[in-house]
């Protein structure tokens, strides 16, 4: 875990450093037990386990004479406590392997135990112990290894329905047929032939996170009953490339993290089709159409809106003309779900509109859905030292410096009182044992949890939070305040912005808070027009937007600067792409939770490099500067801001 912040790395080094954080393991867990060392032998000499056959029900076939679980109809030991590797043959001639990790304190025959399903972040493997909390709460644990890491085969394909959604259900096939002390319940909502239905629930951060809402979507016999998936994506076109800008910064990390985690043992790493997008991108400066799609097939968007998507015939990918994904899983609704949604506010890889979008498509389902956020998350915390920084902000034409930092360090894992872990394991136990909900629980069903420090959090009505719509729009609606914008000296955009990366952004106000203080919270919207030092706002090229003359790109993200301080900070570290000329158009900014003291100031920062984007600049020689204006919605829980109007 990063936790601290890193000594200062020159710009030019910022991509090896990246790429160096990520085999290190850069990523901050989020409800993932510690890691465990894949080679130790913690088996209490239960011999391996080799099972195969297709999933999708069909009977696995394996060799009796190796099978090791517990059977209460055999009369084998029902002392429990004991962890065993399970490895099964895909449906794609490939191994899926997992860890059974039984409960704690004997097998209860009579009345059984509920499964919980643990996932890894990427470029991690399963857990071969460790679970004590929910073992000994009852639960059975199986601990799994995505396909492609640890000691499952097969290329990495990113939650891919094609191919680790259907393992995946083949690993709940495989519990349900060999586990027979697996709890199972009536649920009146399911088909008698689903009846009764093993109790199931999931846990897992990031990439242990997007497999609990694959396979959710994906079991046909709906045996997921409690989920609780931490630091996710929503959509993979918005998390690697907002405003279709890509996000080099992470996905520079994500390759290099992916690539050493899976190839490390012994895999094949990122599928082809993968590395041929990433590749057209990082050649291009965007992602090809087609590699969108791909993305957006393996995300929860796909089945929250409903689209579809097909392979086209001129994809320019060598890889969709040589083995084209099919895309036949279809994108209908998820079934309804008890979902506990977690999500880092400084996290800058899946950000809080993520989980805003994963919790009101999950939450018009009908289930018990909750959202609670915390201050970790997908954190690299690589600043310069506060001694290295200038001392003096305040006269923009004096020339000073700013040593750019990718974001501060993270915090705690807990909203506000809420411990996260301990949330994360009372869900399960309410949801899976009918156990009472903990008291800190109270008022998150019609309330957003938003964690604004250490320690510090505010519940916001889910009713009234406020978020732009889905379809899009400005934010409007009781508490949001307008701002008016414009730059006063034009801002560099691309090669002219590199050239000058560390001068500081520009700081357009926005007010400053009152003697009450102020706190920000939601995910605020802006109207802008950005154009040329000619005026032009828009470009005839209809075709092409990424034409010379049309294609700046800036970077804004909302910042505060304390009363008395003289630097500005971006808020939660976080900031949105904009790219091209804009003609008065709705952005949507990343979400932020946030509280001014009196005094304290709030303006519109804007960047034209930012290190969270260090490969993805402007490439566009024709405009190496832009002016920006227009108007901002701020979504202010408590206090006024005084000021600029």
């Amino acid at each position: 875990m990063l936790q601290t912040k890193r000594p200062w790395i020159r710009r030019h080094y910022l991509i090896p450093f990246f790429l160096s954080l990520a085999v290190a393991g850069c990523i901050v867990p989020g409800s993932e037990e510690p890691a465990s060392d894949p080679s130790a032998d913690r088996n209490s000499g239960v011999r391996q386990q080799t099972c195969g056959g297709p999933g999708n029900r069909a009977p696995s076939r394996c060799d009796v004479s190796e099978l090791t679980p517990v059977s209460c109809s055999d009369g084998t030991p029902t002392e429990g406590g004991r962890s065993y590797p399970v490895k099964l043959n895909s449906a794609s001639k490939e191994t899926i392997a997992f860890q059974v990790l039984e409960p704690i304190g004997g097998i209860d025959c009579a009345r059984g135990h509920p499964l919980v399903l643990h996932g890894h972040g990427f470029g991690g493997s399963r857990n071969m112990d460790g679970f004590e909390t929910y073992r000994e709460a009852g639960f059975v644990v199986i601990s799994i290894d995505q396909r492609g890491f640890g000691e499952s085969t097969g290329t990495v394909r990113v939650m891919d329905p094609e191919f680790e959604g259907r393992d995946l259900v083949q690993i709940l096939d495989w519990a349900e047929e060999n586990l027979d002390y697996l709890q199972r319940r009536y649920e009146s909502d399911l088909p008698e032939a689903l009846n009764p239905n093993p109790v199931v629930g999931a846990i897992g951060g990031s990439y242990g996170g997007g497999f609990q809402l694959l396979l959710h979507g994906q079991d046909p016999r709906q045996r997921l009953d409690a989920l609780v998936p931490d630091i996710t994506w929503y959509d993979l076109r918005y998390s690697l490339n907002p405003g279709n800008v890509i996000k080099t910064g992470w996905d520079l990390v994500l390759v290099a993290g992916g690539e050493a985690g899976s190839t490390g043992n012994g895999n094949e790493g990122l599928d082809p089709i993968i590395r041929e997008i990433l590749a057209q991108g990082a050649t291009l400066n965007h992602f090809p159409d087609a590699g969108l799609d791909f993305f957006y097939y393996h995300s929860p968007a796909y089945r929250c809106t409903g689209e579809s998507v097909s392979v086209s015939d001129t994809t320019g990918l060598l890889n969709y003309q040589i083995n084209p994904p099919a895309f036949d899983v279809e994108p209908t609704p998820y079934p309804k779900v008890d979902v506990l949604l977690t999500q880092g506010m400084k996290d800058t890889l899946f950000n809080f509109n993520e989980a805003w979008r994963n919790f009101q498509c999950l939450e018009s389902l009908g289930g018990d859905v909750r959202l609670l956020t915390h201050q970790t998350g997908h954190v690299l915390p690589v600043e310069a030292p506060e001694e290295l920084q200038p001392g003096d902000y305040a006269d923009p034409t004096a020339g000073l410096l700013e040593i750019p930092g990718f974001q501060g360090a993270a915090g705690q894992f807990a909203c506000g009182n809420i411990a996260i872990s301990d949330a994360t394991l009372n869900w399960l136990e309410h949801h899976l044992q009918g156990k009472p909900l903990a008291g800190y629980f109270e008022g998150t069903d019609s309330n957003v949890c938003l964690s604004l420090d250490d320690s510090q959090s505010v519940m916001v009505p889910v009713d009234t939070f406020p978020a732009p719509a889905p379809e899009g729009g400005v934010l409007h609606g009781a508490g949001v305040v307008e701002r008016s914008v414009a730059n006063e000296l034009p801002i560099a955009s691309g090669y002219e912005a590199v050239a000058t990366a560390t001068q500081p952004p520009a700081a357009l106000p926005l007010g400053q808070a009152g003697e009450d203080g102020v706190i920000l919270g939601g995910i605020p919207t802006a109207r802008l027009t950005v154009s040329d030092l000619a005026g032009r706002s828009t470009c005839e090229v209809e075709q092409d937007p990424y034409a010379a003359g049309c294609d700046p790109i800036v970077f804004i993200g909302l910042g505060k600067r304390v009363a008395g301080e003289s630097r500005w900070q971006l808020i939660d570290d976080q900031i949105k792409p904009v790219r091209g000329l804009k003609d008065q158009e709705v952005i949507e900014l990343v979400g932020v939770a946030e509280a001014l003291a009196a005094g304290d100031e709030l303006a519109l920062l804007v960047y034209g490099f930012h290190p969270q984007y260090p490969a993805s600049w402007s490439r566009d020689a024709l405009v190496p500067f832009v002016n920006l204006e227009g108007s901002v919605q701020l979504p202010l829980l408590r206090g006024a801001l005084k000021g600029r109007m």
